[in-house]
């Protein structure tokens, strides 16, 4: 059962401090967040799905603006997740309307003569409908939808797509879907399947989804209140690309202007300009935060120092003329003086950040020096949209340095060093066994050196992974540097761990991989999340071959060397033909024991060895959705 901790001395000191360096009389944040508002969330922010679960709860995650910081919560990050608490339907400008905190992005609205263009769906079908329901109510003379933009390839910026529009009207030629870069299918969709099962493991570190939602556990994630666990992903494929700087797309007389900005925030991304209501969007390149240069969930390390020149580009193209900035996160910007120096400021954070880092790293000094080393300059990091609610200064340095110089630090002794089962039962030897390292931990501890009882204790639970007291320990310190965290992904990371350490890994999470994007897969792309499952040693030893027809499309798979490929054309000497359904391929790939069912009632034909197709499903792996992350991996 988890124990109640006080808040200790060590991070109480830590928030004072805080609140004398950071500006908390400055509420400019508190008035633009609410600035345009037209209605509340209906239902108090809850959304349900058709089968009457909550899918997302506002109410849950909101804080009153007069609420104190508790001790619990760092102030700087109960003050951001104050304003996350705060959505409704709101006007930017004439003509451009955000439902905001009604799914963890926004999802905007842009009207024209004729039509309306959505740019950015959130995460979910349910909170997309939702938002456009609220959209449509309070402007019901606005036309039907022309075009949906997705600014890059993050899914809660087109996963509520089929919330706003249909594979029939997209398919008709009704509606456009606008996305940046040819390579956009395979980034948005094969980051999120083929590393679908760690990454979701970690992003529910991260973004709290096992923590309780109170002043002890989630309080927000920096750029929304929570990330969507219970609704529905979908994929609609791009019709339109956008690869050059500068391309155009009009509807209904009005005008929008791309800048492409691949390599920033995610690999494929776009900012947009709409001239005739000086309005620009830097996407998710420019928020009330400092962003990810490497996200905690894990992904592509990013480019900081395309971050910032493309900022600079923004500023060069549009900066004279801008008079809003709005984004898919947080709140708008408004008037050009202070737009400019939004703008200018997140430029120069990202800069500063890749500059010195690579300053410091041609010193000779490795990534976790150059963290602890660096700090922004007081006109940078007194800036409320540079703190760091999403990534961090201190994450993002050791992320350039990946990013720039690989994962080897240059220290020979971390070329090819021991795992940590090997190293862990050895360090607490060494420090005169499990007894000793203990009471050096509780030192720690007491001394209020939080980071270095994690360090200690994380090998004394790697050796000793049922030890109680070590378990224990470790998420007493854990829990008080969850306290102390101004970014919220820290927070929830150790406080999760803290949960799990005390009371055991909790089951039952759901997979990431969704059936409503898996079935818009190419089948390129499926194959290659298959292949990720295959279990290459045993696969070494059968070697087999396919031709597929899946839903009319052809295409084989091979296996040799422990190794699958898929090809877009069928071998002329397969040891067997597949035929089935695009569902029916899905299905066995989830269940594989509903394959002779399937072949029984002819869904699934097989011309050739049927046992070829039964000894490739046995060689794929079925993933732990909980996997351990505080103690050790078994086996």
């Amino acid at each position: 059962m988890t124990s109640v901790r006080e808040v200790a001395p060590a991070t109480a000191a830590m928030h004072d401090e805080t609140l004398r360096y950071l500006d908390f009389d400055d509420d400019r944040d508190f008035a633009d967040v609410h600035r345009g508002l037209i209605a509340e969330l209906p239902d108090g922010g809850v959304v349900r799905g058709a089968d009457g679960r909550v899918v997302w709860d506002l109410a849950a995650l909101a804080h009153p603006e007069d609420a104190g910081s508790p001790a619990t919560v760092n102030p700087s990050l109960w003050r951001q997740s104050k304003l996350m608490g705060i959505g409704g339907l709101y006007e930017v400008v004439p003509a451009i309307y955000q439902v905001r905190n009604h799914d963890l992005a926004n999802l905007t609205v842009v009207e024209t003569a004729d039509s309306v263009v959505v740019i950015d769906t959130g995460c979910g079908t349910e909170t997309a409908r939702y938002a456009m329901s609220l959209y449509r109510t309070h402007r019901p003379e606005a036309g039907p939808v022309a075009a949906v933009i997705y600014t890059h390839t993050h899914v809660d910026h087109f996963g509520g797509v089929l919330g706003v529009t249909s594979h029939e009207e997209v398919a008709a030629g009704r509606v456009a879907i606008i996305a940046p870069g040819h390579d956009f299918e395979r980034l948005a969709l094969g980051e999120n399947i083929t590393a679908g099962n760690v990454m979701a493991r970690r992003a529910a570190y991260a973004f709290g989804e096992l923590l309780p939602a109170n002043e002890r556990g989630l309080v927000g994630c920096g750029i929304g209140t929570a990330a969507l666990a219970g609704g529905t992903n979908g994929y609609l494929s791009p019709t339109d690309i956008i690869d050059e700087t500068g391309q155009t797309r009009v509807f209904g007389g009005i005008t929008f202007e791309f800048q492409y900005t691949p390599d920033t925030e995610a690999p494929e991304e776009m900012h947009v300009w709409i001239p005739e209501y000086s309005a620009l969007s830097c996407a998710e390149n420019a928020n009330h935060s400092l962003h990810n240069i490497q996200t905690l969930r894990g992904a592509r390390t990013r480019d900081a120092a395309r971050f910032a020149h493309c900022l600079d580009e923004a500023l060069e193209r549009y900066g004279d003329l801008v008079e809003v900035h709005w984004g898919p996160h947080t709140w708008p910007v408004w008037g050009n003086a202070k737009v400019r120096a939004f703008l200018e400021s997140q430029r120069d954070a990202y800069k500063f950040i890749h500059d010195q880092a690579m300053r410091l790293a041609n010193h000779g000094y490795r990534p976790a020096e150059i963290a602890e080393r660096l700090r922004f300059p007081d006109t940078l990091a007194r800036a409320w949209w540079n703190r760091g609610y999403h990534g961090t200064l201190n994450h993002d340095l050791k992320a350039v340095f990946h990013k720039e110089l690989g994962w080897f630090d240059g220290n020979p002794a971390a070329l090819h060093p021991h795992p940590a089962s090997v190293t862990a039962p050895r360090y607490v030897e060494a420090m005169g066994g499990p007894a000793a390292l203990l009471e050096r931990a509780r030192a720690a501890v007491d001394d209020g050196d939080y980071r270095w009882a994690a360090e200690l204790l994380d090998h004394l639970v790697t050796a000793r992974p049922d030890d109680a007291d070590a378990r224990g320990l470790l998420a007493d310190a854990y829990e008080q540097l969850g306290f102390q965290a101004e970014g919220p992904q820290w927070r929830n990371i150790y406080l999760t761990a803290a949960l799990e350490l005390r009371n055991g890994i909790q089951r039952g999470l759901t997979s990431p991989v969704q059936p409503a994007v898996l079935i818009e897969m190419p089948l390129d792309l499926l194959f290659d999340f298959v292949a990720v499952r295959l279990d290459g040693p045993r696969a070494a030893h059968h070697p087999l071959s396919l031709n597929l027809e899946v839903g009319g499309e052809q295409g084989s798979l091979r296996i040799r060397n422990g190794v699958l490929h898929f090809r877009r054309r069928w071998l002329p000497a397969a040891d067997a033909t597949v035929r089935l359904s695009r569902a029916d391929l899905l299905e066995i790939l989830g269940q594989p024991d509903r394959l002779d069912s399937l072949i029984h009632t002819g869904d699934v034909t097989v011309d050739g060895d049927p046992g070829a197709l039964r000894v490739l499903i046995g060689l794929l792996d079925s993933f732990d959705p909980s996997f351990p992350i505080v103690t050790p991996v078994a086996g």
